[in-house]
Parts: structure tokens; C-alpha cells; sequence
């Protein structure tokens, strides 16, 4: 919730100022144009042409960017699927009183991997990051560390390493899926990206109010639908890079981990 907050008002701010920066823009327009003449616009769609490319750039790449990590984040939830199928397939080849008790294990872990996503997620603005509940990431830690030391005197008891080789390197491509998943989650763009996304935004608003300026009443429609499109942009990139808190978000590829709890059995 307070990542939506955050990002709609960042939207709204950008809204609200781009049309208030081409208000003035147009009024500056206007008086320059009155006191020079039609001489006042000349060589100016130079300037204006180079910063909307710019800004249409700098657009461009930051969603493409935001929607490469939305697709690696959905595919590293089925990487896990796969990797902790694997790990709880391999520890059949164990004695049946150790196999039992780490497969139970294994459960619990899935279990409070998926839990995690479902509990509420916290944003910390000041470190551009997400915030996940503390007591379930210690919960996971433990049944991570108590499978494994079960995983590993398990094997030492074995009468042969041959298990152990696949079912210890399964286990760890599972625990590394998940930090994989962790380090995905908090990759975003340097903040310094955002800050130019809106100072682009409303420099442009500023172009566009001045080039307006020729015009005696003002165009709604046009301030309007300019204004909206800049924060319309800006908040789909910024709700995309964090796609557990906003309205766009990779919960539906939560059921091939669910699926694969439920085939632990």
C-alpha cells in the first residue's frame, strides 16, 4: 500500500506540474511572441525536436529495461519450481528415515517461500527497495540451515557418495534459485534515472507550453492528454520494477511453485 501511494503520488506530481510548467510556458510564449513578432519562434523547433528525443529515449530504454527484469523475474519463479523438484526427487535416493524427515523439510521450506510473497510487502523509499517480513525470512533461514545439516549427515551415514553427489548440488541450486530471486527483485534503475525521467518530463512541458504560445486561447485537450501520457509512462515503469506492490505484478507464476509443493508428496 505504501508503495502505491508513493508511485500514484509521483504520478500526480508529475501530472499536476507538467501542467502548471506549460501554463506558464505558454504564457511565456505568448509575451515573447507579442513583444518580438513571429521572429521570436525561429530556430527554435531545433531545440525543441533534440530534447523531446531525448526524453522519448530515455522512455524508451527505461521500460525496456523494466520489462527485461519483469520477464527475468517470472522466469527465475519457474527456475525455483524446477530446482526444488529436483532437490525433493533426489532425496528418494537416500535410507527411508532420512529421506522422510528431509522431504518434510524441504515441504516447509516451499511452503514459507511461497508464504513470503503472500505476506505484506513493505517499501522503503529512502533505499528504493522492497521490505519483506523479518520473522518468515528467519523461518526460512532456519529450515534452510536444518535441511541442509540433515542433507549432509544424512550422507555421511550413506554407505556410498554417489546419492550425495546429485542430491547436495540439488539442494544448492535451490537455495541459490532463491537468492537469485532475492537479488532480481532488488535490481532497479539507478535513481537517477527517475529524477531524469522527470525533470525531461517537465522541461518538455515547459517546450510545449511556449510553443503554444502562438496560439492565442489555450488547447485543454492537448496540455491534458500531454500531461498524462508523461505520468501514465512514469508510473507504469516505476510500478513494473516493483512487480509485488503495485498493480502489475508476477503473482500468476506463483502457481508453478504451489505446483510443485503440491506434487511433494
Amino acid at each position: 500500500m505504501l508503495f502505491l501511494i508513493f508511485a500514484v503520488g509521483v504520478a500526480l506530481a508529475m501530472f499536476a506540474g507538467s501542467l502548471a510548467i506549460m501554463e506558464f510556458g505558454r504564457r511565456l510564449g505568448a509575451r515573447r511572441l507579442s513583444a518580438e513578432g513571429s521572429a521570436a519562434m525561429a530556430g527554435l523547433s531545433a531545440v525543441e525536436s533534440a530534447v523531446f528525443a531525448l526524453m522519448g529515449l530515455l522512455l524508451a530504454f527505461t521500460l525496456s529495461g523494466a520489462l527485461q527484469r519483469y520477464d527475468e523475474r517470472r522466469a527465475l519463479i519457474i527456475h525455483e519450481a524446477n530446482a526444488v523438484s529436483a532437490a525433493y526427487d533426489r532425496l528418494e535416493m537416500l535410507e527411508e528415515s532420512s529421506k522422510t524427515e528431509l522431504r518434510a523439510k524441504l515441504r516447509t521450506y516451499v511452503s514459507g517461500r511461497i508464504e513470503l510473497y503472500r505476506l505484506p510487502i513493505g517499501f522503503s523509499a529512502v533505499e528504493n527497495a522492497s521490505v519483506y517480513d523479518a520473522t518468515q525470512l528467519a523461518n526460512i533461514s532456519k529450515v534452510r540451515t536444518e535441511l541442509w545439516d540433515g542433507a549432509v549427515a544424512a550422507c555421511s551415514r550413506a554407505p556410498t557418495t554417489s546419492p550425495c553427489n546429485l542430491i547436495l548440488p540439488a539442494l544448492n541450486e535451490a537455495y541459490d534459485a532463491a537468492r537469485e530471486r532475492a537479488g532480481a527483485n532488488e535490481r532497479h534503475p539507478p535513481r537517477i534515472i527517475y529524477i531524469m525521467l522527470f525533470g525531461l518530463g517537465l522541461g518538455g512541458s515547459l517546450l510545449a507550453g511556449f510553443g503554444m504560445g502562438a496560439s492565442e486561447k489555450r488547447s485543454i485537450v492537448h496540455m491534458v492528454t500531454f500531461a498524462a501520457a508523461m505520468s501514465l509512462a512514469l508510473y507504469i515503469i516505476t510500478d513494473i520494477e516493483f512487480p509485488r506492490q503495485g498493480l502489475i505484478t508476477v503473482d500468476a507464476f506463483d502457481k508453478f511453485l504451489e505446483q510443485a509443493l503440491n506434487s511433494m508428496k
